[in-house]
């Protein structure tokens, strides 16, 4: 199994946007922290959040994201991994959503972006200055963070998680890497 430092290491190869980093950071912080709650192997999960963009600055566009990525990952990580990684552009791929992973990845991918966009307008600009009460009013606020996709995040419901309940542990795992992503 690719450990995180490993992981981190290729990433670097492949994304040379600092953001873009951070974001596959943020996801890895919440992934691992949903394997934990739902009794997951969190190793593989942060290791699926990290890796989810790999291929995002090396792609044309959405058609073809993740398909890059499935070859920068072969014989790096599990089949398996990858065809998770790859469920996350099921629109184009047409990888099944069919497991507690693939959905997780999703909703994640969708929540850190509503994270992000919420601990930048606080006054302090960090992550540990939001309140799950905070963020449930601007996942409700359909202006606020148009790109974090309320219908992702939603798919926590398919994992036996409330809104809220998927919030807090979004919150939690985030804060568990706020130092990496400057917030």
């Amino acid at each position: 199994m690719m450990s995180r430092e490993e992981a981190l290491s290729l990433i670097k190869e492949h994304v040379s946007k600092e953001n873009n980093i951070k974001h596959m950071i943020a996801v890895g912080g919440i992934m691992k922290e949903l394997a934990t709650k739902l009794r997951e192997d969190a190793v593989e999960w942060e290791l699926v959040g990290l890796l989810h963009d790999i291929d995002f600055e090396k792609c044309k566009g959405m058609e073809d994201h993740t398909l890059v990525a499935k070859e920068i990952l072969k014989g790096k990580i599990s089949d398996h991994l990858i065809e998770v990684i790859m469920a996350h552009n099921f629109e184009n791929t047409k990888v099944p959503l069919d497991n507690r992973m693939k959905k997780g990845l999703i909703a994640s991918d969708a929540l850190s972006g509503l994270i992000v966009a919420t601990a930048l307008v606080m006054p302090s600009k960090k992550i540990a200055e939001i309140r799950k009460e905070t963020l449930i009013k601007k996942f409700k606020s359909k202006d606020f963070a148009r790109g974090a996709s309320r219908e992702r995040i939603a798919l926590c419901a398919d994992l036996g998680l409330s809104l809220e309940e998927f919030m807090e542990i979004g919150l939690e795992g985030m804060k568990k890497v706020a130092i990496e992503l400057g917030l």
